[in-house]
C-alpha cells in the first residue's frame, strides 16, 4: 500500500495548491476500503465522488464523509492492534483536519501504521 509521508505530503499539497490532498483522500479511502472489505467490516463511498457531492452541498457531505472515514480508520487500527493518535475518537479526528500542519501529520501517521499492520498480518 502507498505510504505518505508527512513532510512529502505536506510539501507537494502546498505546491500543488491542494490538488496532491484530493489525491491523497482518494488513496488513503481506496486502502482503508480495501482493508475493510477483506475482513467484512463495512466500505465507505469512494472519494471522489463524495467530493463531488459535497460540492454541491457545500460541503456538507464532506463532513459526513470524514466523519465515516476516520470512524472506519479507528475500526481498522483496533483490528490490527494499532493505537489511533492522538486519539480514537472519529469525531475528535475529523475535528483535527481543521488544524493546519498538525492534520496532515495525524492523518499521514495513523495510516501508514494501520497500511504497515495490514501488510504484516
Amino acid at each position: 500500500m502507498k505510504r505518505f509521508e508527512f513532510i512529502v505530503t505536506f510539501i507537494i499539497s502546498y505546491v500543488t495548491c491542494g490538488i496532491y490532498t484530493l489525491y491523497m483522500w482518494y488513496q488513503m479511502a481506496k486502502a482503508n476500503n480495501e482493508m475493510a472489505r477483506q475482513n467484512g467490516k463495512e466500505t465507505i463511498m469512494d472519494f471522489i465522488p463524495a467530493y463531488l457531492i459535497g460540492c454541491v452541498t457545500c460541503g456538507i457531505f464532506l463532513i459526513y464523509w470524514y466523519y465515516k472515514f476516520f470512524n472506519q480508520q479507528v475500526e481498522l487500527q483496533k483490528l490490527y492492534g494499532v493505537k489511533s493518535q492522538p486519539t480514537d475518537n472519529p469525531i475528535l479526528l475529523m475535528l483535527l483536519t481543521f488544524v493546519p500542519v498538525y492534520s496532515y501529520y495525524v492523518i499521514c501517521d495513523n495510516y501508514n501504521r494501520t497500511a504497515d499492520a495490514f501488510e504484516g498480518k
